[in-house]
């Protein structure tokens, strides 16, 4: 029966009068047209994530300044375009402008160039050098047009898979910008993502042996190598993966041979498509691969940066918009790298070799020498990934949320009541001064009524809208500003002065209070133990931190790490410069990451007694016989430990994390002691806040104080939401 047949036919007739045939054509037609809608969406999908992605790189490649490195690539694709032209395949063997690089990235910007008239080669420069500014934009667009292609490419492929996921690598800014210049970052990350998938394809196949989909896998990888040595990475992803998925050892043994095979195929392709190593493989590799090690250390651009450790997972939480004004439409790299840690479990069940691959290139970036932003660029396919399952993780968590709220009301209306006039009330009036442009200039306006006058002719309309003005600018009148302030406190914190508060916040709070778990609990334990004398006698001393003063105990520390007469720098003057103190003491003046340490050990020392209490607490619910239980099946002390003690005391536990992340997110005197006056946002909050700090010129700015103390608030809401969802902390303890 077709479909017009049908459609004339049901409404003359009661349904129950519909033989089990024409119900079968019906629902089949139902599903036929449920399918087709969802493969069009689906398409319109993909086709909309690729149309945003080339026109944010397009808008990239001719709006973005000539950057660091662009004139030596370009002047790279200028040979390889030259030899081309001149049919001089040979020359490929000796040429390889900045070696340290393998050359097919570099080869193709010379292809992209070949229709554009020849130039002049780019003058060489150093390293250290600033971007040439000059260099002719016949051969700056093709070459970055390429690559935005390239890129455009890779994000076709991933909204293919994920459209979500397409979408947040379409909108990356730092990829945008480093696919959008003549850099060697495109090509490879294509080519890695092809890799992946390539074997992801091959491990669905279930298939033990070759495929055609393994031999792309090892191609792709060998023609990532032949581009930039460190896209690599996702070989060692695949490697791990596959030794997890071979668990059987007899299956093991032939699944390592495959991988072995595998691994020759890709060293094959790299030397095949990497002339320059064919005259001597050994010495030109060698030298390409430990002139890092040296570079890093000697490169006077290296040195100035000074970049800690983890500058790499500052830049997952930075964007260079604050480098290009008008070029991206928004900051979001941020919010994809926070989606993307709420979205890892999901990602790890769902496919696992993602989150290996982000994993592995977080920990090598930590590693590596230096600290280019441009290097995130190996990661952000698997963040994006990862962020499109935090969106699925927000939907399923957050959004559908049941409450018995209207049960409890009755009970909660006098808490409310003292809640709203001790807390509701001094934020609802921060934020109103946060609207506008309170400072020490209207201090004489604002005291007479200034405040209130502007908030409400300003909500009325009555007054205007005054702009903000920068940071450090004042009025001798309250003007309503509105939110104008808030865009520009949220550039100020994410980055002013090459130094961002809000990440070092946010790094502080998760450092400190790991650290100060992970103590805590190991005490506790210790002290749980049988035959442990003087149990609670230890306790009582290990408590002491906590009961003293933490600007007390902070000026304690001060004492001992304050350079020159601090105890740290006396110890190691009397014992010489081979002591543990000397050399402590010259790690924390010469490395730019051990300076944390100084800062960290206070915070632990303050903070564990806290969570050894907690952990105490909780060890004395567990029942013995539970143990006794565990220890008769045979299971080790870990074992145990994992699979007993630790989910039956982490529903104690974790109320005792959420107390002291928000202690550590607004760690206060800590920092003020040893003078580090914007390293939190409650630091940064009060010493804008005091007039009579001169702070820069940002002292007694009211109004910008009170919008640091509104977005702390937001934030600190918003972490412990999820936080609390995550942990389902709400459910309490579901044992007992």
């Amino acid at each position: 029966m077709d479909t017009n047949r049908l459609t004339n036919y049901l409404p003359t007739r009661p349904i129950s009068l519909i033989s089990n045939e024409q119900l079968n054509v019906l629902f089949t037609h139902a599903f036929q047209m449920t399918k087709t809608f969802r493969v069009l969406f689906y398409t319109i999908s993909v086709l909309l994530v690729v149309a945003i992605a080339f026109g944010l790189r397009a808008r990239a490649v001719s709006m973005l300044p000539i950057d660091f490195d662009e004139d030596d690539y370009l002047r790279a694709g200028q040979e390889y375009a030259h030899l081309i032209r001149t049919s001089n395949l040979s020359g490929f063997l000796e040429t390889n402008y900045r070696p340290e690089h393998p050359p097919l990235a570099k080869i193709i910007i010379g292809l992209s160039i070949l229709s554009a008239p020849e130039k002049p080669l780019t003058p060489e420069a150093s390293t250290s050098a600033e971007p040439n500014k000059y260099l002719p934009r016949t051969l700056v667009k093709p070459a970055r047009t390429i690559n935005a292609i390239i890129g455009t490419i890779t994000v076709a492929i991933v909204a293919l898979i994920n459209p979500v996921a397409g979408l947040f690598l379409a909108i990356h800014t730092f990829t945008i910008k480093y696919v959008s210049q003549i850099m060697v970052e495109a090509v490879p990350a294509l080519l890695s993502l092809v890799a992946a998938i390539s074997y992801l394809k091959w491990k669905q196949s279930k298939q033990s042996g070759w495929n055609r989909w393994l031999i792309l896998s090892a191609t792709s990888l060998g023609l990532t190598a032949a581009s930039k040595y460190l896209y690599c990475v996702v070989g060692i992803a695949i490697l791990v993966d596959w030794i997890l998925d071979a668990k059987d050892k007899d299956f093991l043994k032939i699944s390592l041979r495959t991988a072995a095979l595998w691994g020759v195929l890709t060293v094959v392709i790299f030397f095949i498509f990497d002339p320059y190593l064919w005259p001597n493989p050994i010495g030109r590799l060698s030298g390409s691969i430990f002139y890092h090690t040296g570079y890093s250390t000697s490169a006077t651009e290296v040195q100035k940066a000074g970049y800690p450790m983890w500058q790499p997972i500052f830049w997952l939480f930075f964007s260079p918009t604050v480098w290009h004004k008008g070029v991206f439409p928004f900051p979001f790299d941020p919010f994809i790298t926070i989606l993307a840690l709420f979205g890892l479990k999901r990602l790890w069940n769902k496919e696992r070799l993602y989150v290996l691959w982000l994993g592995i290139a977080i920990a090598f970036l930590l590693i590596w020498p230096t600290k280019w932003p441009q290097y995130i660029v190996t990661l952000t396919v698997p963040l994006s990934f990862a962020a499109a399952e935090g969106v699925f993780f927000f939907r399923d968590n957050v959004l559908n949320v049941k409450t018995e709220t209207r049960r409890a009301l009755p009970w909660l209306v006098p808490g409310l009541i003292v809640f709203a006039i001790l807390t509701i009330f001094p934020l609802i009036f921060q934020f109103g001064v946060s609207l506008t442009n309170f400072n020490t200039a209207s201090i004489r306006d604002g005291f007479n009524g200034g405040i209130w006058r502007s908030i409400s002719q300003g909500i009325t309309g009555q007054l205007p809208t005054m702009p903000a003005g920068e940071i450090g600018t004042r009025s001798d009148k309250v003007n309503f500003v509105g939110l104008n302030l808030y865009p520009n406190v949220l550039s100020f914190i994410t980055y002013s002065n090459g130094w961002s508060v809000l990440f070092f916040n946010i790094l502080w709070t998760v450092l400190s209070v790991l650290l100060q778990c992970g103590l805590g609990l190991g005490v506790a334990l210790l002290l749980w133990q049988h035959g442990v004398r003087l149990g609670k006698f230890w306790q009582a001393l290990f408590i002491l931190p906590w009961a003293i003063p933490e600007m007390i105990g902070a000026m304690m520390w001060v004492n001992i790490f304050q350079r020159d007469w601090g105890w740290l720098y006396l110890a190691a003057d009397k014992f010489g410069k081979d002591s543990f103190f000397a050399v402590f003491a010259n790690g924390l003046d010469k490395s730019p990451s051990m300076w944390l340490i100084v800062f960290l050990l206070p915070a632990i020392w303050y903070g564990f007694p806290f969570m050894m209490l907690a952990a105490s607490i909780g060890l004395k619910t567990i029942s013995r016989e539970v143990l006794d239980a565990a220890t008769i099946d045979g299971a080790s002390i870990w074992q145990t430990f994992k699979y007993v003690t630790w989910p039956l005391l982490l529903p104690l536990l974790i109320p005792a994390f959420i107390v002291r992340g928000i202690f550590a997110f607004n760690q206060f005197y800590l920092f003020q002691a040893f003078g580090f006056s914007d390293s939190t946002l409650a630091t940064l909050s009060y010493n804008i806040f005091n007039p009579s700090n001169g702070f820069g010129g940002y002292g007694g700015q009211f109004a910008v104080s009170a919008t640091i103390n509104i977005i702390t608030v937001i934030l600190l809401m918003f972490f412990v939401m999820v936080f609390n969802r995550w942990s389902k902390a709400g459910e309490g303890v579901t044992y007992a």
